[in-house]
């Protein structure tokens, strides 16, 4: 009888765990962040505008790059002036790099933070308890990538995806 007892209560703490595992599985959601930064509209915008202001700068350094080799070339005597001109040339470039730099990281962080609560919230809806990031998980898990990108793109502009 005891032997029977303990058969039965093993069986019950099994069963108890393992609908608590199923219901932990039911909990966990998942997210293609990758396909988010893809397909999120204001995302495509932000790496458009990104890539024109990087092609921006690029003009920039090669028209400053020539007025050095053509000041080098019209007064070789003065290496004064051109060591000048250079140091002003570089400091424009360098004021435009960090300005760059600090745009892209505020509109980056922008993005992300519109993204995370986008998913919190699709998650809460969906009474998820935990997001993990789709490329982690093997198995398993609700992937809420789509409602996010739904949610997120809700009254944005459109833009052809690549």
């Amino acid at each position: 009888m005891k032997r029977l007892l303990t058969l039965a209560l093993s069986a019950l703490f099994i069963l108890v765990g393992g609908m608590r595992a199923a219901h932990a599985a039911d909990t966990i959601g998942t997210v293609d962040y990758d396909k988010l930064v893809r397909s999120y509209n204001k995302a495509q915008l932000f790496s458009d505008d990104m890539k024109t202001k990087e092609a921006d700068l690029e003009k920039t350094r090669a028209e400053y790059v020539k007025q050095i080799r053509e000041a080098k070339t019209k007064q070789p005597n003065n290496p004064v002036a051109v060591d000048q001109l250079q140091k002003s040339l570089e400091d424009k470039l360098s004021t435009k790099v960090n300005e760059y730099r600090s745009l892209q990281e505020s509109q980056a962080q922008a993005l992300e933070k519109e993204m995370n609560n986008a998913i919190e919230t699709v998650a809460k809806g969906k009474n998820l308890s935990v997001i993990l990031a789709k490329q982690t998980v093997f198995v398993g898990g609700t992937d809420i990538t789509n409602d996010v990108l739904s949610r997120l793109n809700a009254g944005t502009a459109t833009t052809t995806t690549k």
